[in-house]
């Protein structure tokens, strides 16, 4: 049976008696159906992780017996740095989903020309809440224990002008050169990787990313959804840099 991994933000985590409550009791016990005696993985989203043992349990409060450091860290060696258009619905979960599931270091929400989402006030933090749970429970699902820093939407020339200057740079474009082989001539550990809207960038926004030193890549003949495109790439990048390989 798979150990459970929960997340639990901003708390300090030591071998030793823990006591939760609230949604992670609830769906340790409601939904997983773990019971006493059931092994558990607690981790803080900051890259410390301990396995335990529950010691009691009713639903709504948890206390686990923390008793040792995780020492599989299945974190990716690479930082990777994902600019994302918004995308409506559905597909915007699928990506964030995604793209935690793939190791990102980080998960800049970009407002583009063609972006359809807008989102303001009281929505814009309704949606960023459900945005950070698609995250967290990703990063459940896949045993990490570094949570992805997810950024609220900026413009693309904000974004532009907050990024670091180490590292490799790249914009999906169906007129780009083949990615792999631009990943392939490049040894850098740190990438950024702009992903554009349904429908694509603008033109003028794919030379403004050019212009910041974006390498334009392409991923094959066929045109990719907009959902789609950036896992493919990030898994290109874990394959010729990262931890896939291995």
């Amino acid at each position: 049976m798979r150990v459970p991994r929960l997340l639990l933000p901003g708390r300090s985590l030591e071998p030793g008696v823990f006591e939760f409550d609230g949604d992670p009791a609830h769906h340790l016990g409601r939904v997983l159906r773990r019971r006493v005696g059931d092994p558990v993985i607690l981790c803080d989203g900051e890259g410390a992780a301990f396995e335990g043992v529950i010691e009691a349990l009713d639903g709504k409060r948890c206390r686990v017996r923390l008793e040792r450091a995780c020492e599989d860290q299945v974190e990716s060696p690479l930082n990777l740095r994902l600019g994302l258009a918004l995308l409506r619905g559905e597909r915007m979960d699928y990506a964030l989903q995604k793209s935690c599931e793939l190791g990102v270091s980080a998960i800049d929400l970009l407002l583009t020309e063609r972006v359809e989402v807008r989102l303001d006030g009281k929505r814009l933090a309704n949606r960023m809440r459900h945005f950070e749970g698609v995250v967290a429970h990703a990063l459940q699902q896949s045993g990490r224990s570094r949570l992805p820093v997810l950024s609220a939407p900026q413009s693309l020339s904000d974004w532009l002008a907050t990024l670091p200057d180490d590292g490799g740079r790249l914009v999906l474009d169906p007129e780009g050169a083949p990615l792999m082989a631009s990943a392939a001539a490049d040894t850098a550990t740190a990438w950024t990787l702009a992903s554009g809207p349904e429908g694509g960038f603008e033109a003028a926004e794919v030379e403004q990313l050019a212009a910041s030193g974006f390498a334009r890549v392409r991923l094959g003949p066929r045109i990719l959804r907009a959902e789609t495109a950036p896992v493919a790439a990030l898994s290109v990048l874990q394959w010729v840099h990262g931890d896939f390989g291995h």
